[in-house]
């Protein structure tokens, strides 16, 4: 890899776009798993009311978090074809983060209490609601008397209301608080589209791939016109001039420096 101080704009605003597609995945990521494991009070309640939401929560974290690998591999090792991927691969993650903003907002928006009520007595199991009563500290859906899953706190004389007002609410603000973090998050992801597009192919001061492009390469015929100019150049010269026999010199001191070293020589 070559040094920090070599690496182009465009590799670093590539880089740092990466950077932020990996640390919204992240977080992300954290907050479906923390759901699956129930680390916070009302995740219960997510996990039944919104599951289809969680698994698409949880599909886009994936998704961003491998388009984010592959951008960051492509641009440390300067690969255009892994970088092609990543922009490819940005795709596909922008839209399961708008079927994560419009999941949760069309649910949030059109008839929340209606499509509670129907979840409540056709889609939810008895564990189902029973998770959802004990999270919320409620009974039944409008009263401890209308389809609640019984408990050590929930029977017909409890003092626990129904789960109507408090699930309508854990929704309304629950949901709200998802599509508007989707939307958000898919505004920037756009912006992120747009730098890959426009930085993937300028990560280094090399031109395309290294190639010479097409236009500047020889032909035969340019091959072939530059042999046949070098023989013309080469036909119209005399020949090369051989240098002359060379001897040694006959002078004095050449004659006592030979004297002189021949004993060396016979040893």
């Amino acid at each position: 890899m070559e040094g920090v101080n070599k690496w182009t704009r465009s590799k670093w605003a590539l880089i740092l776009s990466v950077l932020t597609v990996f640390v919204y995945g992240t977080a992300g990521l954290v907050c479906a798993i923390m759901i699956w494991f129930k680390t916070w009070d009302h995740a219960d309640v997510m996990y039944v009311a919104d599951n289809d939401v969680l698994i698409l929560i949880t599909l886009a974290a994936l998704i961003l978090l491998f388009t984010a690998l592959i951008g960051m591999t492509g641009t440390l090792l300067n690969s255009r074809p892994l970088l092609a991927v990543y922009a490819l691969l940005l795709w596909p993650a922008l839209i399961a983060l708008a079927a994560v903003g419009y999941t949760s907002y069309k649910r949030a928006t059109y008839a929340l209490d209606r499509k509670l009520s129907l979840a409540w007595s056709q889609y939810y199991t008895p564990l189902g609601r029973l998770l959802i009563q004990n999270a919320l500290h409620c009974c039944g859906f409008y009263n401890p008397l209308h389809e609640s899953t019984p408990s050590a706190r929930c029977f017909p004389r409890t003092p626990f209301p129904g789960c109507k007002g408090g699930l309508v609410s854990f929704e309304r603000s629950n949901l709200g608080a998802i599509w508007s973090a989707a939307f958000s998050v898919a505004a920037l992801h756009l912006i992120n589209i747009v730098v890959a597009l426009l930085c993937a192919n300028h990560i280094t001061d090399r031109f395309g791939k290294g190639i010479m492009p097409k236009q500047y390469r020889l032909s035969d015929v340019d091959v072939k016109a530059n042999a046949e100019k070098i023989l013309a150049t080469m036909t119209g010269m005399d020949g090369v001039a051989r240098p002359t026999n060379s001897r040694a010199s006959s002078s004095k001191a050449f004659r006592q420096d030979r004297e002189e070293c021949e004993p060396l020589l016979s040893t």
